[in-house]
């Protein structure tokens, strides 16, 4: 994508479960996101700050279970954007001192946002 990447392993897949400890993780069968930093959650009505580290308006957070997933996008800059088939959206901002989210597909990691901006991407093992 032009600005970013559009993670295709997890659109029409269902919410299947939502972790919340020291950060909060969104299951996709083999497929997740763990989200570490602050982010925003927008319902139909509202937009709240989440924060499962410090238990911060996570009520709404369940509410996700079986929910399909329509679209996540990774930006350039840090930031993900992952948009649910009922229209609610979480958006993790770009953190400043630490990595914001995970990416994994089948079980192993593959993606995350950098301290301060930009995306890392799993180096490849060499042949």
């Amino acid at each position: 994508m032009e600005d970013g990447w559009d993670i295709r392993s997890m659109p029409g897949i269902g919410i299947g479960g939502v972790i919340i400890g020291r950060a909060l993780r969104l299951d996709t069968g083999s497929n997740g996101i763990e989200v570490h930093s602050p982010a925003e959650l927008t319902t139909d009505s509202e937009a709240l700050l989440v924060r499962a580290s410090a238990r911060i308006n996570l009520d709404r957070l369940p509410q996700l279970l079986d929910q399909p997933v329509a679209e996540v996008h990774a930006a350039d800059s840090g930031s993900l954007r992952v948009r649910f088939a009922n229209g609610w959206r979480l958006n993790v901002p770009v953190s400043p001192s630490a990595f914001g989210w995970i990416g994994s597909a089948r079980g192993s990691y593959f993606t995350s946002s950098r301290p301060g901006g930009g995306v890392k991407m799993r180096e490849r093992p060499q042949a």
